[in-house]
């Protein structure tokens, strides 16, 4: 089913025109159909204007409610530039600094993680496992437990030497916000991430109610859907909800330079570790970020995941463009659908 459509059309200066939003249309629409996407929603920005935002299909099978710009979206690990963010916050104002070793804020970590700096847990180089041996999805407990659990465990390598995709990290990335703010983590973010920018990106609870959030589905065989399993676990990993709306006005937020400066914004993208993923290019990561080229421009994004949810997030800093896709259902590929409307944008 399609739901609300808002476009906002500029030609002239734009490197985009209505047939190519006929196309980007049509592509999407397809791929909606061909992967039995139950709701998604759609954001495009093309040299710093807003060109398309966008739902597709329902945000609620139940009630039958349309997905729209509007919907709320779990975003899984988009969420890392968020706590990325906040961490820069603190290092602009001179509160942190990334050589900060963690055994600064951990006091009694082990001799092990003596040379894990704040940059290397932005930039996942530090060692530690991906997951904490403590965590479940389906029980509240404070990160402090969850890092402390970690004690045990022996370093995957040694710091600095390699890459390794690892949650916990960001676990420690945010509670290191909450000791140097000495506010929790979500009401940091809240306080001095969102709010203060006009932004209703907000941490993920069941409890809270939320307009227009949506559900969460698994498509189990070709044509049985179920609600996913939705977390009590709070994961600052994949921490926030947000719908298109907001996610394109934080777009426009990075590249205005608000909130932090010019050079602290690039720095999230420009200052890479080589991760030895190709896909197919050499990939690169920053604080929070992908880094790789896409016909020779550089390209800087993320996925995101978490039970009934996936979405991806395309910059393309030096064209003040991006494509952010947020969905309610786990068998998406939401970069298939990125990488389509990236090739439409970019025809030779």
């Amino acid at each position: 089913m399609r739901s609300f459509l808002c476009f906002i059309l500029l030609l002239g200066s734009l490197a985009l025109n209505a047939q190519q939003l006929d196309e980007i249309d049509r592509f999407v629409s397809k791929q909606v159909q061909d992967q039995m996407i139950t709701g998604l929603s759609i954001g495009i920005i093309v040299n710093g204007k807003i060109v398309l935002a966008k739902g597709y299909g329902l945000a609620n099978v139940e009630h039958k409610i349309p997905a729209s710009q509007k919907t709320v979206y779990k975003i899984g690990s988009l969420s890392k530039q968020f706590v990325a963010v906040g961490i820069m916050t603190l290092i602009q104002s001179g509160k942190i600094k990334l050589t900060d070793t963690v055994t600064k804020y951990f006091k009694d970590a082990p001799a092990t993680w003596g040379n894990i700096t704040i940059r290397h847990l932005l930039n996942h180089t530090s060692g530690l496992v991906r997951e904490s041996p403590a965590f479940l999805p389906m029980l509240v407990q404070h990160d402090t437990v969850l890092i402390k659990a970690a004690y045990k465990m022996p370093l995957v390598f040694a710091t600095g030497t390699k890459w390794q995709y690892c949650n916990l990290g960001y676990f420690m990335l945010a509670d290191i916000i909450r000791q140097v703010s000495g506010k929790p983590f979500p009401e940091f973010m809240q306080e001095e991430v969102f709010s203060k920018q006009g932004l209703n990106i907000q941490a993920t609870s069941t409890r809270m109610i939320v307009p227009e959030r949506a559900d969460g589905y698994v498509l189990a065989g070709k044509d049985s859907l179920y609600n996913a399993t939705d977390y009590i676990a709070f994961r600052p990993s994949g921490a926030f909800i947000s719908s298109i709306t907001d996610m394109l006005k934080w777009e426009i937020l990075m590249q205005d330079a608000k909130l932090l400066s010019k050079e602290n914004w690039q720095q999230m993208w420009t200052d890479t570790v080589k991760t030895g993923v190709i896909s197919p290019k050499v990939v690169y990561y920053g604080y929070g970020w992908n880094v790789t080229d896409f016909k020779s421009r550089l390209l800087v994004n993320h996925g995101g995941s978490l039970p009934g949810f996936r979405s991806i997030y395309y910059r393309f800093p030096s064209d003040r463009t991006a494509v952010i896709i947020l969905t309610n259902s786990d068998h998406t590929n939401a970069g298939v659908i990125a990488q389509g409307i990236s090739e439409i944008l970019y025809k030779d």
